[in-house]
């Protein structure tokens, strides 16, 4: 009997199962804990406390995306998968490219830069538990006359001034929930804690003054779980097709991607002319860059509060698991992301993009002739758009990310 080695097995069926999925297709789950497999088997999985902190898809070369698109699927330079991978191991932050086809490490580089790598879920959960460990803090929150079981501690990163950074640090600034679950509406103002997050521990504390924690009443904005079908139901035909990340509609065609950093990315978006018979490209690659949230105010508490939303926390790894009827209307079809864990692990993150189509009671265009002798004749089109929808949660803040395409040709994205 003839055996088939491992390696081969695998390198085929990776390539065999390339062959029909679009070159820009996000990571699946089974390429993520490939990924993970292959890292771990490797020297850096020897080091100490190695966590994943960015994994993602090592997208091809345009013009290689370009050709496959044209030339029937049949350019192999755009169907092998890589991934970018950023660890940290042995108190090192290194980046990595990895060949999925022959399951090895193309690239290991430390990286000797300014700035660290996201903090992982797994950093904001350990560091969120310190305070309550450390008696400097339970005497603060004694002599305040609060709770302590009553208190929440949050993990914000601290901005950078031009200093240099020679720590990860987060600071921990505490709110006290007693009657409502709006815990930002609920300060405890005046204490700060820094943490320095690789040797997981606190590093300094200052209580500097107390005020009164606001008042819990009013502060509580929960909408009311009934839903009025009336108020809900604006939903029109489906009007789409959905073929993996592929999306078609009306004229147009584009390919849906999701990543831990940006959340969705519009790819090879194209609409169809009519008159030259053929697609014309309108968008190769779209998706959000940054949000910058900086607060302004210069008290020792809040100066430092200059938060990168989608660079630090990620809007990806923010998604919401959208609400039927609520996030998105009857019509809509849904979308589940994947992500790598803190320990490279694929996680599913459900419904996180929904795509509908939507008729808001627009016109689209109308012409009215009203020169001809006995009649006047009017036309013209309804407007009806496609929406492809995430919802991030960051912090306190909800962003509604719509990429809206129009029958016209235009895409218009809304926040």
């Amino acid at each position: 009997m003839n055996f088939i080695p491992l390696f081969f097995l695998a390198f085929l069926l990776q390539f065999c199962s390339s062959l029909s999925h679009h070159p820009l297709d996000p990571l699946s789950p089974t390429e993520l804990n490939q990924i993970k497999l292959i890292v771990d088997k490797s020297s850096i999985g020897s080091l100490p406390n190695l966590t994943y902190h960015f994994v993602d898809l090592e997208e091809p070369e345009k013009i290689d995306v370009l050709s496959w698109l044209s030339s029937k699927k049949t350019n192999k330079n755009a169907q092998f998968r890589r991934a970018k991978v950023v660890v940290r191991a042995g108190g090192e932050t290194r980046e990595l490219v990895v060949d999925l086809a022959s399951g090895s490490i193309e690239s290991n580089r430390v990286y000797t830069g300014h700035g660290y790598p996201p903090f992982t879920f797994n950093e904001f959960v350990k560091a969120s538990r310190l305070p309550f460990q450390y008696p400097k803090f339970m005497k603060s929150i004694v002599n305040r006359g609060l709770n302590m079981s009553e208190v929440s501690c949050v993990p914000l990163t601290v901005g950078w001034y031009g200093e240099k950074v020679t720590k990860r640090t987060l600071r921990m600034t505490c709110y006290y929930r007693g009657g409502s679950v709006n815990v930002y509406a609920r300060p405890i103002e005046g204490i700060s804690l820094f943490i320095d997050v690789d040797s997981m521990r606190i590093t300094n504390y200052i209580d500097r003054f107390r005020v009164p924690v606001p008042k819990a009443e009013g502060t509580d904005f929960r909408s009311n779980k009934k839903i009025d079908p009336v108020t809900c139901n604006n939903a029109t035909e489906k009007g789409f097709e959905i073929e993996g990340n592929n999306v078609k509609w009306g004229n147009w065609k584009f390919h849906v991607g999701f990543n831990a950093r940006a959340g969705t990315v519009i790819s090879t978006a194209s609409i169809f002319d009519a008159r030259m018979k053929k697609y014309r490209q309108v968008l190769y690659r779209g998706h959000v860059s940054e949000t910058f949230v900086p607060y302004m105010d210069p008290e020792s508490e809040w100066y430092f509060r200059t938060f990168m939303d989608i660079g630090e926390f990620g809007f990806g790894r923010s998604a919401s698991t959208l609400q039927p009827l609520i996030d998105c209307p009857a019509n809509a079809e849904y979308m589940d992301g994947y992500v790598a864990g803190a320990d490279g692990q694929a996680m599913k993150m459900e419904k996180v993009i929904c795509i509908f189509q939507r008729d808001a009671g627009d016109i689209a265009w109308r012409h009215a002739e009203i020169n001809n002798p006995g009649t006047v004749i009017r036309s013209g089109q309804p407007e009806k758009t496609l929406v492809v929808r995430m919802i991030a949660t960051v912090g306190n803040y909800d962003y509604v990310l719509d990429w809206e395409f129009k029958q016209s040709g235009t895409i218009k994205i809304g926040v």
